[in-house]
């Protein structure tokens, strides 16, 4: 058990950097504009708000972030860093698809990598704590 967790934990963070990398290249290249069509079955207030945040340039902000997160993540030294930064921009897409969106599919989406980021925030909590103790 002893190597398995550590070994886990290096996939998974891998896989998680590789994953924010890909969504925050997608935000600033690969989707240039964000319409939703007319029979959507997206919530009026979910699309206003996202549109709102796409067409302010928010999401590219957020898109860089998780690049630079995703990277932090690749990178073992690194890893605790980019959990610290990357938590936040999780939980706040989460908690916008839980209480805005009712699409059981996007809440699933953006829950995987909540769990598998919040697994590996509590895998280095013995770095919090030594942070928190000084």
């Amino acid at each position: 058990m002893k190597f398995f967790l550590p070994v886990l934990i290096a996939i998974l963070s891998a896989a998680l950097g590789i994953f924010y990398i890909y969504t925050g290249v997608d935000k600033h290249f690969l989707s240039p504009s964000f319409i939703f069509p007319l029979n959507s079955t997206v919530p009026q207030a979910y699309r206003t708000l996202v549109g709102i945040l796409y067409n302010s340039g928010f999401t590219k902000i957020v898109g860089g972030i998780e690049i630079a997160a995703g990277l932090m993540l690749i990178v073992p030294k690194t890893r605790p860093l980019g959990i610290v930064v990357i938590l936040p921009v999780i939980i706040t897409i989460f908690l916008l698809h839980a209480l805005l969106d009712n699409r059981i599919d996007e809440l699933i989406e953006a829950g995987i990598p909540l769990a598998a980021t919040l697994l590996i925030f509590a895998y280095h909590q013995k770095n919090w704590k030594a942070i928190i103790a000084r």
